[in-house]
This record gives structure tokens, C-alpha cells and sequence, in this order.
């Protein structure tokens, strides 16, 4: 029995990080359980039709496949270049049984986790050497912001083609250049051939992924290609394979005729230095935005570990000023497909998401940067100045470093008591869940596609839903039975006209 007593972690941090992580994981099941009363809609059946119906038709999984590159080939023709989202669309759950659409909750906060967690291991842990307790609170403290804040987290994790194409894709650009990281880092050949081709396939699909997406991970190479010649890291001219298969598959994604058939429905294309301009004016506007109560206490939270973290390493940090603009430009840069394409302020939430999320990372990616040069410029100092701020320093934190943890956590309990529900994830989970309408929403559901799948019947009325949980409240059919969701719902269960009807 002695054998199997928990044995807690002798540090501060470490138990920090434990309490983090136990904390992140509890907050994690009401969002997976919310998961399973969740259903396909709108863009879901227009992409996954070919699939759906292929699958019916041969039960093959290469069939299916074969489906969704034609639909990915199609929708490159006719709607929008983004071909390789398009062929992941294609590729949903539903497409086999509604019963796996759950999967697709799972699988988008997998990918987040994951390629967020990989991306700052490499960075932190492999080229900064920082410690692993501190690596892991900063990974936890940027998930539960990236899980919780989102402008719309039922875009980001349940509604599986806007996920894919957004919250996956942008996983996949984490992961590339996580992989790219640990290809310059590595001396072993064998691993240096798995990471090259993994970014060369990452590369691509990020390439032909969303505009935002795709645009940034080319400004991102921008900014890794001066990393490697300030460091003059002469073996990074290997890199400009997975840079050159980016740019084509970017290129392919931009120049497709469908962006044409697409660009009818907005305001126009915008003057290239408009854009420019009114890209930097957005990004400025949202970040005032996003500079959350919420967000302002996390960051508060991480300047003690961020110190103690560049305090245990020996690393330069040089032009910290010049870091902070280049982040500046770099977070601009994802609002300029919306600025040149659609002329406009309006931006889809399921494109902020990814936006808010680039620049969480970045905030605290540059206090991680400032704290390291200030370090580093106390070296400097002389050793007697040094050591008495060093040592006051430490001392501070060791005396009233409970009352900080104290205060922190009562302010963070009193924010999400007085938060309202809808603007936390979690909580918003927990309040549909207990007040039974999420398991409404489902049966409702379940009433509607029985009715839809009734055999002899052509033409199908349906009500609408009594009740609409905010994480599962996406657009629903319309009234209008011309409508394009109510024809790519008919055409999915194999009827002619599908009416809505207001009973509710």
C-alpha cells in the first residue's frame, strides 16, 4: 500500500503545476460531455454530401476519400480555395453515422492541446531550457484561456467544419514549426528526416488552409527565415523546402476561380495599402478588446514563474523592442485577408478565435522575452547590486507567495461567479447541462430526424427547437424551404422540400 501513496512534488512550482493541470482536465468534461448531445448543420451536410453518399452506397473508406477530394476539387472551382480545409470539410463525422459527430469535439481540443503543448515544449523547454514545472503552468494558464474566452467556442469545438477549417488548421501551423524548431535543435539524422517530413507535409496543408491561417504561417516563415540568419544557423537553408512547398500551396489556395464566384457576395476587394492600414487600425481595436479581466489576471498570475523561469537559464534576448513590433505586425497580418477580401470590419467569430489565440501566445511569448532581457541586463550590474535584488527578490516571493497564490484564486473564483454564463465555456456547458437544455436540444433533434428519414414521404415539415444551447446555437434551417441549409438538409436524407415550422 505504501507503494501507492501519491507522492506530491517537493516545489512550489511543481505543486502549482499539478493543481493547474487537475484544474484544466475537470474544466475539460462538462465540454466533452456537452459533446454528445451535438449534431451536424449547415455546411456540414453541403461538404460532407459527396462523402455521405459514397459511404451509403459502398461502406468504403476509399470511396469516401475519393469523395472528399472531389468535393475539395469542386470547391476550389466553385466557391473558395482554400482546398485542403475543404477536403477535411468533406471528411466529418456525420459523414458515416451521426453518431460520431460527438468526435468532433475531441478531436478539435485534441489538436489544440496537443499541438499547443508541442510547440511550447520545443520553444521553451528545447531551445530555452527553461524547467519543465514552469514550461507546463505557462502551456495550462494559455489552454484555459484559449479554451474559455473564445468569441465563440461553439464555432471553435462543435461545429465541425468551421473548426476544422479554423482550430484545426491553426494546430497544424503550431506543429510546423514546432517540427521545424526541433529539426534545427536535433543532431540525429533519423529524427531530422521525420521532422523535415512532417513540416513539408505541414507546410502544405497550412498553405491551402483558411487565408488567415495560411497568411500568417507566410509571414511566420518570414520571421523564422531572419531567426536563422541573425543566429546564423547556415543548416536552416534545408528549411526553404517546406518554406517553398507553402508558398505553392498558398498560391494554389489564392488564385483559385472560385474565390472569384465568392468575392460577388461582399463589398469588394479593398486597395492593398487600405487593407494594410485598416488591418493594423483592427488589430489594435481587438486587442483593447480581448485585454480582459480574465486575461489580465492570468498574466498577472504568470509574471512570478515567467521571472523565476529566465532566472534558471542562460540564454540572450537581445532587442526585445524590436521582438514587440515584429508580434505587433505579425498579429496585424491576420486581420488583412479579412480587410483586402471582404472590405469590411465584419469579421466571423470563428476567425477571431484563432486570431485571440495568436495573440494570447504572443503576449505572453513577449513577457517571457522582456523578463529574459531584464535578467540578462542585470548580469551587468555589479555582482553586490545584483545579488541584494536578486536575493530581495527571492525573499519577497518566498514570504508572501501564499497570500499571492490566495488572492489570485479568490479573484479568479469571484470573477467566474459574477461572469455571466455564456462568456466562459465551462460554465456556459455546466448551465445547459443542468438546466436540462442541451439533453432538450437532443431529443428535439433525434424527433427531427425521425421525421426526415420517414420513407414514402418527399416533402417534410419540421418544428423548430424549444431551446438552443449556446455552445450547440448555430444557425438553424430557415422558414424558407429555398433557403440553401433547408436544400442541403432535403438533399442529405434524400427529400425533395424541407419546411420549417414555427411551433416554439
Amino acid at each position: 500500500m505504501k507503494n501507492l501513496k501519491l507522492k506530491l512534488p517537493d516545489s512550489l512550482a511543481g505543486r502549482i503545476c499539478l493543481v493547474l493541470e487537475i484544474l484544466f482536465i475537470l474544466s475539460l468534461i462538462p465540454l466533452l460531455v456537452m459533446a454528445f448531445y451535438n449534431h451536424p448543420v449547415g455546411d456540414d451536410f453541403t461538404y460532407g454530401m459527396a462523402a455521405h453518399f459514397a459511404w451509403e452506397s459502398s461502406h468504403s473508406l476509399l470511396e469516401v476519400v475519393k469523395a472528399a477530394l472531389t468535393t475539395a476539387r469542386d470547391s476550389w472551382f466553385s466557391y473558395q480555395g482554400p482546398f485542403v480545409s475543404a477536403f477535411f470539410m468533406a471528411l466529418q463525422p456525420a459523414v458515416i453515422s451521426e453518431r460520431l459527430y460527438p468526435l468532433t469535439t475531441f478531436i478539435m481540443l485534441g489538436a489544440l492541446i496537443l499541438s499547443t503543448s508541442i510547440f511550447l515544449k520545443v520553444l521553451l523547454r528545447d531551445w530555452y531550457q527553461i524547467r519543465k514545472e514552469y514550461c507546463r503552468i505557462i502551456t495550462v494558464t494559455l489552454l484555459f484561456l484559449c479554451t474559455q474566452l473564445l468569441p465563440a467556442a461553439s464555432e471553435a469545438f462543435y461545429w465541425y467544419c468551421g473548426a476544422v477549417h479554423y482550430i484545426f488548421m491553426h494546430s497544424c501551423m503550431l506543429l510546423l514549426f514546432a517540427y521545424m524548431l526541433s529539426w534545427l535543435k536535433t543532431t540525429k539524422k533519423s529524427r531530422k528526416i521525420i521532422y523535415m517530413l512532417c513540416a513539408c507535409l505541414l507546410a502544405f496543408m497550412t498553405g491551402g488552409a483558411n487565408f488567415v491561417t495560411g497568411l500568417l504561417t507566410a509571414v511566420l516563415f518570414v520571421v523564422f527565415a531572419v531567426f536563422c540568419i541573425y543566429y546564423k544557423k547556415k543548416q536552416a537553408c534545408w528549411l526553404v523546402l517546406p518554406w517553398c512547398i507553402n508558398l505553392s500551396s498558398f498560391f494554389i489556395c489564392v488564385s483559385a476561380p472560385g474565390n472569384l464566384v465568392r468575392e460577388e457576395g461582399t463589398a469588394g476587394l479593398m486597395e492593398p495599402l487600405s487593407s494594410i492600414y485598416q488591418a493594423f487600425r483592427y488589430c489594435l481595436n481587438y486587442m483593447g478588446e480581448w485585454n480582459n479581466s480574465f486575461f489580465i489576471l492570468a498574466l498577472l498570475f504568470l509574471i512570478p514563474i515567467l521571472w523565476n523561469a529566465v532566472s534558471h537559464i542562460q540564454a540572450s534576448f537581445p532587442l526585445p523592442g524590436l521582438i514587440l513590433l515584429a508580434s505587433f505586425c505579425v498579429l496585424s497580418s491576420a486581420f488583412a485577408p479579412n480587410t483586402y477580401a471582404l472590405g469590411t470590419s465584419v469579421i466571423f467569430d470563428r476567425t477571431l478565435n484563432i486570431i485571440m489565440m495568436t495573440y494570447y501566445m504572443l503576449v505572453i511569448l513577449n513577457l517571457f522575452y522582456l523578463f529574459g532581457w531584464l535578467h540578462s541586463r542585470l548580469q551587468a550590474y555589479d555582482v553586490s547590486q545584483r545579488d541584494s535584488l536578486l536575493c530581495f527578490w527571492q525573499s519577497f516571493t518566498k514570504k508572501y507567495h501564499k497570500v499571492f497564490l490566495v488572492s489570485i484564486s479568490a479573484s479568479l473564483i469571484f470573477m467566474i461567479f459574477f461572469t455571466y454564463h455564456q462568456d466562459l465555456a465551462t460554465k456556459s456547458a455546466v448551465h445547459d447541462l443542468s438546466e436540462g437544455y442541451a439533453q432538450s436540444y437532443h431529443q428535439e433533434v433525434l424527433h427531427r430526424i425521425a421525421l426526415l428519414t420517414m420513407e414514402g414521404v418527399d416533402e417534410v415539415w419540421v418544428p423548430n427547437f424549444s431551446v438552443r444551447p449556446h455552445l450547440l446555437d448555430l444557425e438553424d434551417i430557415s422558414t424558407d424551404p429555398e433557403n440553401w441549409r433547408n436544400q442541403a438538409t432535403a438533399e442529405w436524407y434524400g427529400k425533395k422540400i424541407v419546411h420549417l415550422s414555427i411551433v416554439y
